[in-house]
């Protein structure tokens, strides 16, 4: 048993002790603040992260990780209209309290420690390889902070100075999740409103004296019982303003004062009962005129939904590179103990390859998720002081605009498929683990099938795997059809560098770039197949403007929808051999996780490419004999 999650994790303190960019982050994370508040040096800084892993690092070995059995068997209900939790989760966040890290990537100006997110986020990690069900509720602490933080930099009654915010229309609540003595969540889920929210019933209702009132059925909310409820709700005429823009965004506090006594805004009705998440209440709400207070502007609820909805996605990447850690732990381990003909079963030919392709993963999907992280709040924090402390300098300016560019195109890229990626390996390495383990990894008695309880919905919450995959398809082809002038010229360099490189690292890196394009280029010849008909004497500066004409979404898109989950498995062992090349070029410790990775993901992307480009063509034919036809007839 970890004495400390942050210590023995080599890789993990890889990212946060050498590979970060310190300097720009520090300098992003500390602009505009006094000289007396802000670290002496960027090394200071880094120290000071550290020291907080470590501590949270103990902290979970210590207080989480022994208790995971009762986190699990105790469960949680509802008792006289309250969720009531298992002493050891009680205690946890009790405890957590004293460490002071619920405001971890809050700025200092509203009471957090103005780290940032990276930090909270690797403490995340750690967190879900313990349990998964304890992480998902410390994500609701800082989670909303942050969230109440990006609505307040676009509210007209946020106060900066020298680009930072130093007071919002939400302090008092910031605050008090920063103390640890509340916490909030997000309220989407409907019956019959899922993953196309769009369907959303509750309503919203403006009240004369400014504040609203909140009436519907809310489902699957996790950690529901928070006192700061953040609820998309329908406020505008479903025929003026139909579908997602009829939507609005409302902060609801589960209990209010009134005439000094505490009422139920929101009745919790239900918790439910999961395969796995045991520790993690998961409740039905519902609002009877509750009494609601809007954010935002009418009608960009769903705008505003995303942002938090983002952040989720990447706390949701750091669940599952936590679960698959500890997969990995717990088979590595027991592999290394387990005697049969003759040898531990680790040196049998099919366990080790079982073994260096689960650690090969591990690696990539860590570097591919504070990566993202990285680049995510990079874009955050210099969008932040182009809007509120822009630079003097017009050269100093444009340069900041072009890294803003560059991170936020390079966060969008890359957010769905660290979710996608670390969500179904975590599915497929706790099935791995149980695997190796045999029969008492069958058993409750050992981790593997409740990492695989546990780790079932992290394809399906927060957007499935699906819906990432379609994310991915939808940029990838807009960039390909908006510059296709562009996209040639890539997949052109991508197939001269893949015999050119002197490096074997970036031979192999270009080749499967290659496959990236090939298999986009398969995909949007398919689409555009009927377009490219009338394109063939045009020049190709023309095609833009003929490709997006007079689409039919049903049919057109048709070939990416199908191959949507194949390109994102390709797109992302492309993104994690890329991050894992630049580190082998840089430390040569590194080098040969990045060779045996890219082998690895060479074969897998040659694979899927093969599928894209010979699977499907009867299916689709199927079924657009299916597809009514534009009259409403039958096809």
């Amino acid at each position: 048993m970890s004495d400390n999650f942050y210590l023995d994790n080599d890789d993990l303190r890889f990212y946060i002790e050498q590979a970060l960019d310190w300097d720009s982050l520090v300098d992003l994370c500390e602009h505009g603040a006094p000289a007396d508040e802000r670290p002496e040096s960027v090394r200071d800084a880094r120290d000071t992260y550290e020291d907080v892993l470590k501590e949270m690092g103990k902290f979970v070995a210590r207080k989480v990780d022994p208790y995971t059995k009762e986190l699990d068997t105790f469960g949680t209900r509802i008792e006289d209209g309250e969720v009531v939790v298992s002493p050891a989760f009680a205690k946890i966040f009790k405890d957590l309290k004293k460490l002071d890290v619920y405001g971890l990537p809050i700025p200092r100006e509203l009471g957090g420690l103005n780290a940032p997110a990276v930090v909270y986020l690797a403490a995340c990690e750690m967190f879900s390889r313990a349990d998964a069900s304890t992480m998902t509720h410390f994500g609701f602490h800082a989670g909303i902070s942050l969230a109440l933080l990006t609505y307040a930099i676009r509210d007209p009654r946020t106060k900066f100075k020298n680009g930072r915010v130093v007071e919002t229309p939400y302090d008092a609540i910031i605050q008090d999740i920063c103390k640890g003595d509340n916490f909030g969540c997000m309220v989407l889920t409907e019956p019959g409103a899922g993953s196309d929210l769009a369907m959303i019933r509750a309503t919203g209702v403006e009240q004369p004296d400014g504040t609203w009132k909140i009436n519907g059925e809310k489902i699957f909310i996790t950690s529901g019982h928070g006192q700061y409820q953040l609820v998309l709700v329908r406020t505008e005429d479903a025929v003026k303003s139909p579908g997602l823009k009829g939507l609005s965004l409302m902060l609801v506090c589960r209990k209010i004062q009134k005439d000094g006594k505490e009422f139920a805004n929101v009745r919790l009705s239900k918790v439910e009962h999961k395969i796995g998440h045991h520790a993690s209440p998961t409740c039905s709400l519902v609002y009877e005129d509750s009494i609601g207070e809007l954010i935002g502007r009418r009608g960009e609820g769903f705008e505003l939904m995303l942002a938090l909805m983002n952040f989720a996605r990447l706390g949701v990447g750091f669940e599952g590179l936590g679960v698959c850690e500890a997969a990995l732990r717990v088979a590595k381990e027991f592999a290394a103990e387990r005697v049969t003909m003759g040898k531990t079963i680790d040196r049998h030919e099919i366990i080790a390859d079982y073994l260096e392709d689960m650690e090969l993963y591990v690696k990539g999907i860590r570097a591919l998720a504070f990566e993202t992280a990285f680049k995510v709040e990079r874009a955050s924090k210099i969008e932040q002081i182009l809007k509120f402390d822009p630079p003097a300098d017009e050269a100093v300016r444009a340069d900041l605009e072009r890294k803003l560019s560059r991170a936020k195109r390079q966060a969008r890229d890359a957010t769905p498929l660290l979710k996608y990626i670390a969500a179904e390996k975590a599915v497929e390495m706790s099935r791995m683990a149980m695997q190796i383990l045999g029969g008492v990894g069958y058993t409750s008695e050992y981790p593997p099938e409740k990492f695989l309880r546990d780790a079932l919905v992290l394809p399906i919450y927060e957007g499935t795997s699906q819906i990432q995959s379609l994310m991915a398809l939808k940029d990838q082809l807009s960039q390909g059809l908006r510059d296709p002038r562009r996209f040639i010229v890539k997949m052109a360099r991508a197939n001269w560098k893949r015999v050119a490189e002197q490096d074997p690292l970036e031979r192999g890196l270009s080749r499967l770039f290659a496959y990236k394009y090939k298999a986009l280029q398969t995909i949007l010849v398919r689409i555009a197949r009927n377009k490219l008909k009338n394109t063939y004497d045009m020049p190709i500066g023309s095609w833009t403007d003929a490709l997006f004409s007079q689409w039919d979404p049903k049919l057109d898109f048709a070939p990416g929808l199908l191959h949507a989950e194949r390109l994102t498995k390709i797109l992302s062992d492309v993104t994690i051999a890329r991050i894992l090349v630049k580190y082998g070029v840089k430390f040569p410790d590194r080098r040969q996780a990045a060779e045996r990775f890219m082998k690895r993901a060479d074969l897998r992307c040659r694979y899927w490419l093969s599928e894209i480009e010979e699977h499907g063509e009867e299916l689709l034919a199927d079924l657009a004999k299916r597809e009514p036809a534009k009259d409403g007839a039958a096809a």
